[in-house]
């Protein structure tokens, strides 16, 4: 089972890596650009390059990117302790239910 779940998250982070090549510029970036056009557009200027407007918007890019992964990194800890807790329980709870047995089964054996 974890051979199919680690090849699932190969297999997402593939596609992740593909959508973030072909989608470049993110929407704070494509908003600072639009912004600095509409400016100069009204000045009555050509657009030449990146305005500080789109290169505001490409650094809040970056950030809500890097909070998105911190994000999935925390939330992955997460799993991963939960999953480890679960483990820990269900041995434990095997222990119990070894202790129990043996109860039973001396009480059954001092009884005969």
């Amino acid at each position: 089972m974890t051979e199919i779940a680690s090849a699932a998250r190969g297999a997402i982070l593939t596609l992740a890596c593909l959508a973030s090549l072909t989608a470049c510029d993110g929407p704070n970036e494509k908003a600072g650009r639009d912004a600095d056009r509409a400016e100069a557009a009204a000045m009555g200027e050509n657009v030449t390059g990146e305005g500080p407007r789109e290169r505001l918007g490409e650094a809040q890019d970056r950030v809500e990117k890097a909070d998105a992964r911190a994000s999935d990194a925390a939330a992955e800890a997460l799993e991963k302790q939960g999953d480890q807790l679960r483990t820990q329980a269900d041995f434990e709870a095997d222990q119990l239910d070894e202790q129990a047995r043996g109860l039973r089964d001396r009480k059954t054996q001092a009884t005969q």
